[in-house]
């Protein structure tokens, strides 16, 4: 088998884990992130969470900065591949990175 070739196998596998893991971290959010308070539910006297659920909300974080940092590391060895083969960028991997480096700033700084 090429280098090239395992190189390439070896970014789609840490691709399709970053954003396995990006999908995750959606569904922790449903989670974690605070109930609508819809006037139904309050009118019927049903109780509705207007917070964050603070174990979601660390398990989301956590989930979040270690896709950031297998989207960094994907990065990194793209660049270096691309200098050093004739492959080419792939444009999801920056693309993963800057939504989850944004969605882990605003999870750390603004909840």
């Amino acid at each position: 088998m090429k280098k090239v070739k395992i190189f390439q196998l070896l970014l789609s596998f840490l691709s399709v884990c970053g954003w396995s893991l990006a999908v995750y971290a959606l569904i922790v959010f449903d989670k974690a992130r605070p109930d609508r308070a819809v006037g139904y539910y309050l009118s019927k006297g049903s109780s509705v969470r207007l917070g964050w659920d603070q174990t979601h909300t660390i398990e989301l974080e956590y989930v979040i900065w270690t896709c950031a940092a297998i989207s960094f590391i994907s990065l990194a060895f793209n660049y270096y591949f691309a200098h050093h083969s004739k492959m080419g960028y792939w444009f999801n991997i920056p693309l993963l990175l800057t939504a989850s480096l944004a969605a882990g700033l605003y999870v750390r700084f603004v909840v």
